[in-house]
């Protein structure tokens, strides 16, 4: 199960202490200031500062206290594809062109078996009964 966080940033005061219960691989990531984190499932705590960012190895609830004025990003879980990396927007381009192209085909064949085939079809037996006449 997936906790997924309604919100991005925290700013904290100095001195506020904040708890999110977080699965494994979220990370807090400081964007200003100074915080210390720590997971109740890990029994290491970390002391990051601004640009600095800790990864959740296991789920549990996350303590987040600031030292200073602080502004914390909560991130939840990159999703990742089918070989075991974090999937971007570029590695839906070429699933999304073949799905495009098996659409456009599948047009092209519907509209000529439901309008071309039938039409000439007919034309076929007009003039069949022309020549007879």
């Amino acid at each position: 199960m997936q906790i997924r966080l309604a919100f991005k940033h925290m700013f904290l005061e100095p001195g506020k202490t904040f708890a999110v219960p977080t699965v494994a691989g979220a990370r807090v990531r400081v964007v200003d200031g100074k915080v210390w984190a720590t997971t109740s499932s890990s029994p290491d705590d970390v002391w990051l500062g601004a640009g600095e960012e800790y990864t959740v190895r296991s789920p549990g609830l996350t303590v987040i206290e600031s030292i200073g004025r602080s502004t914390v990003e909560l991130i939840p879980p990159a999703a990742t594809g089918t070989r075991g990396h974090i999937m971007n927007r570029y590695d839906m381009t070429i699933p999304r062109a073949v799905c495009s192209f098996a659409a456009i085909a599948m047009a092209v064949i519907t509209i000529g078996l439901l309008v071309i085939l039938p039409a000439k079809l007919g034309s076929d037996s007009q003039e069949a009964r022309l020549r007879k006449a």
